[in-house]
């Protein structure tokens, strides 16, 4: 993501320990005799090329080269050749202690070689060695760490887990080291290299930095080289101060290169730059007030009316994010966007009052824009240095969450106000989620519905089988009066007639359904007014009309045909079936059922129609209870698709929670201090409000 110049802290790249060809042993090996003659712009062009933004000159125990070094990134400034990007210097020096430690000394930036030198003198270094590490100091340890302080400068233990480190002293020495107060900050090349005990009973925690030491302008992995060891290191401008406060900080804006590969300035993809406020009523009148942000975390300190509150509102107003606050601070925050009208009135803005909001999305910088009475283009975007008007909706496009105090506040007193706030995120897709359980969920409830309407039919069942086993016990009484033959004889020979009388009713008009499309297939032949049959294009087109027309009418002709075969097969049917013997049997059990009901008229019987209308009665219950089952079984495939359903439901509900868990795991998966979990259906507080509310007690 391309960087740009933001306001505050960023991190650098910071190599905190390089040598030039001022340390005699630069470019050791069978080329060092050219490597010494490597020029100060070469050697400059080296760390740029490698992407190194800070760099400590730190030869052996001399500081011949810094000035020279100076004067070549002048000219690298004002040149600007391939390879060439800023590059902050910092004046400093690899001094052998009184002992064979070596200790880096780190200056401010404006310091020179003959600083370097009188804090060599200080510290009582031969000045005949200069450039080499074979001779010390007569001061010991804790006496150079004072003079590079009192130089206004950092003192930093080299390589204190290798050769001539710290960590090599014997326990005496080591632990009247141990009691400097004015060391915080140690290179150390493995970060698994284990503390000496002493360190460790001390309760030291002395900032573990990392430098490359080159001695060469190249190399391969392993070697050290310009940028192949680095610390980065957050601090605004790179100064003395900004150093020395990241290391005070430690892991909060110290990194070593071996331990991140990253790009620590990488920032979010939207990102806000600035707010600028214009005519407000106690706020840009003379002329705009512009806070200008970091990428990061900001902060704005001041006491109590200084407009921090406002400029968190106007904030607010201006990304369009005002229905977010709670009821309860709707008519607080009604002040920060009404225009006042005397001085009574409560109104921060005036009628020529604009807000507007800089950010930065997808490497694309944007300008929102607010004023009372809509005269702004909403959204403009920066093209050649020119805003532009942009298309979209504010909300959709910068999605933004703003957090007043008393907002957190309200917040914190709603359960589950953070699950919300979870919810809100792209990334969970609540709003299609939502969606998708409403259809779900309306589903469900229809099916249950459904069901329990046609189980509401249902209670007739037992009062249909009392009232049917009454009739079957009044038709015994029919059948054992000796003519029970004759009764079942008719009985099955009525239920027999009225099937065939159902499914003869299914065909038997297939014939004129048949007719009645084969006169509507053939179409009328196209009018032709508006063709010239005398042209060739036009007379060929009639002859495939016509051939169409024709082949149409031969389908009809066949139709026409199928429908008099098929009022053949009715006439064969009907004649079929009235010589057949089962009709013979049908009208013998009619005729021998009006016999009986004869004889039992002449015996007395006092209702003799009585069997007819239970046999009917018996029909009718038997059909009712059919239905019934029908139903019945219909209740149970909709309750069977009802449960479906609600695991369906389940596996929905299931789905929104891990929607939740993955989002927070990407979010704080690299936080090492918030911890948050998502416990399915946990919201156990929430449920009596709920089922009250429900019930509406």
């Amino acid at each position: 993501m391309t960087e740009y110049p933001w306001n505050g802290a960023r991190w650098w790249k910071f190599d905190i320990h390089a040598h030039t060809p001022a340390s005699k042993d630069y470019g050791k090996g069978e080329n060092q005799k050219s490597y010494q003659e490597l020029s100060p712009k070469e050697w400059l062009l080296n760390y740029m090329r490698a992407d190194i933004d800070c760099i400590a000159i730190t030869d052996h125990n001399t500081g011949e080269w810094i000035d020279p070094i100076k004067t070549a990134l002048g000219e690298l400034e004002s040149e600007k050749p391939e390879g060439f990007r800023p590059l902050y210097v910092f004046p400093g020096v690899e001094i052998s202690v009184n002992g064979g430690v070596h200790l880096l000394a780190i200056l401010e930036c404006d310091k020179t070689t003959s600083d370097i030198d009188s804090l060599l003198g200080a510290v009582g270094f031969p000045s005949t060695k200069r450039g080499s590490s074979a001779a010390v100091t007569t001061k010991t340890f804790t006496e150079v760490v004072e003079a590079i302080v009192s130089a206004n400068g950092i003192a930093i233990p080299a390589h204190v887990d290798d050769d001539n480190g710290l960590f090599q002293l014997p326990g005496t020495t080591l632990q009247q080291v141990l009691k400097s107060k004015n060391i915080f900050a140690m290179e150390l090349r493995d970060p698994e290299y284990p503390k000496p005990q002493l360190y460790i009973d001390k309760s030291l925690s002395w900032t573990e930095i990392l430098g490359s030491d080159a001695h060469h302008p190249s190399g391969n992995v392993g070697q050290s080289y310009p940028g192949s060891h680095f610390t980065w290191v957050k601090m605004g401008s790179p100064s003395i101060e900004g150093l020395q406060l990241a290391l005070l900080d430690g892991e909060l804006s110290v990194e070593r290169s071996d331990q991140n590969k990253g790009d620590l300035n990488e920032y979010a993809p939207l990102t806000l730059d600035a707010i600028e406020v214009s005519q407000a009523r106690y706020m840009g009148r003379s002329q705009s007030f512009t806070i200008e942000f970091n990428p990061w975390f900001n902060a704005i300190i001041g006491g109590r009316g200084t407009g921090k509150s406002t400029v968190v509102e106007f904030l607010r107003i201006a990304l369009r994010r005002e229905d977010e606050l709670p009821e309860t601070l709707q008519s607080e925050f009604e002040q920060y966007s009404d225009v006042y009208q005397d001085r009574e009135d409560s109104g921060l803005l005036t009628n020529e009052a604009s807000i507007r909001v800089i950010c930065r999305k997808d490497g694309d910088r944007f300008r929102i824009q607010w004023n009372p009475f809509g005269g702004l283009e909403p959204i403009e975007r920066e093209v050649n240095g020119q805003w532009q008007r942009a298309e979209g909706d504010i909300r959709q496009r910068f999605p933004v969450r703003i957090y007043s105090q008393k907002q957190v506040f309200q917040l914190a007193k709603t359960p589950l106000a953070l699950l919300k706030i979870i919810d809100e995120a792209p990334e969970v897709g609540y709003h299609a989620w939502s969606e998708k359980w409403k259809v779900e969920e309306s589903r469900f409830l229809s099916l249950r519905a459904k069901a329990r309407e046609i189980k509401a039919g249902l209670g007739e069942e037992s009062r249909l089988k009392g009232e049917l086993a009454d009739v079957r016990r009044r038709l015994d009484i029919f059948e054992q009066s000796g003519h029970a033959k004759i009764l079942q004889s008719f009985q099955k020979r009525s239920r027999q007639y009225r099937e065939i009388e159902a499914w003869e009713k299914s065909w038997i008009g297939i014939g004129e359904q048949l007719c009645k499309v084969a006169a509507e297939i053939v179409p009328d032949l196209p009018d032709g007014s508006s063709f010239d049959w005398d042209s060739d294009p036009d007379k060929e087109l009639q002859k495939h009309t016509a051939k169409t027309r024709d082949h149409l009418d031969e389908i009809r002709k066949l139709l026409e045909g199928f429908a008099s075969q098929t009022d053949d097969i009715v006439v064969e049917w009907r004649k079929s079936k009235e010589e057949s013997s089962w009709r013979q049997s049908v009208d013998a059990a009619m005729q021998a059922y009006r016999e009986l009901q004869g004889n039992l008229e002449r015996e007395g019987i006092s209702d003799p129609a009585a069997y007819g209308e239970l046999v009917q009665r018996q029909q009718i219950i038997e059909q009712q209870l059919k239905e019934l089952g029908e139903r019945k079984k219909q209740v149970d495939d909709l309750n069977n698709e009802a449960d479906a359903c609600l695991q369906q439901l389940l596996k929905t509900r299931r789905e929104l929670t891990a929607s939740r868990r993955s989002f927070l795991n990407a979010v704080l998966s690299d936080n090492q201090y918030v911890r948050i979990q998502v416990a399915p259906y946990g919201a156990r507080e929430m449920v009596e409000s709920e089922f009250r509310q429900i019930l509406q007690r």
